[in-house]
């Protein structure tokens, strides 16, 4: 009885509690809706950023490889210049003795021992590759590794300006690959293993 005189004496009572009751399930539905959006649109952005992210990577590997590469070879041809202009023997030697993965200097070696001692003269200063860098080479004189380059300007080894210190880097950085090669005149080439095969 009250109910219903309450009802009759404010009509728009129960509809007013009847709307509230409805949007709040709306909003609820709404906040539901806005969540499971929320977690479709980050599975895919996380779907999309997977191959770029492996693009992004190839990339910088092939900055830091070809950064090393043209390092390297002007390492070379600068110890070459040098040889010529000074008319003496000049060296590019590892850093840490036998890992050129670590670096390389252009240097007067004076005493012969194909790495860095005080004193002697340094004509191009270390470079300091990338961590990921792995670097070995492959020359003829394998007892330690060097290059030398005479008064004229020619590849020779440690023990005799008459024989010819030449052959090959191979540089590596994540998914990339490169060559370097000297030849037993001085000059050098570098060149994709991978895509150019015998002939690199």
């Amino acid at each position: 009885m009250h109910a219903s005189i309450d009802s009759y004496r404010h009509p728009h009572r129960h509809s007013h509690c009847h709307a509230r009751r409805h949007q709040r399930r709306r909003i609820s539905a709404t906040r539901g809706l806005g969540l499971i959006e929320a977690l479709l649109s980050i599975s895919l952005l996380m779907t999309l950023a997977m191959p770029v992210s492996g693009a992004m990577a190839g990339l910088l590997d092939r900055v830091q490889l070809n950064a090393a590469v043209s390092e390297l070879r002007f390492a070379i041809q600068s110890a070459r210049m040098h040889a010529i202009q000074r008319a003496q023997r000049v060296d590019v030697v590892p850093v840490v003795d036998g890992d050129w993965s670590r670096g390389w200097i252009v240097l007067v070696d004076a005493n012969n021992n194909q790495r860095l001692d005080p004193g002697e003269a340094v004509l191009r200063e270390r470079f300091h590759p990338a961590p990921a860098l792995r670097v070995s080479a492959n020359l003829t004189d394998s007892r330690r590794s060097y290059l030398a380059f005479g008064a004229g300007g020619r590849p020779r080894t440690a023990t005799s300006p008459t024989q010819s210190q030449f052959g090959s880097f191979l540089l590596t950085h994540g998914s990339e690959i490169r060559k370097l090669v000297t030849g037993f005149l001085g000059r050098v080439r570098s060149c994709d293993p991978v895509r150019e095969g015998a002939a690199c």
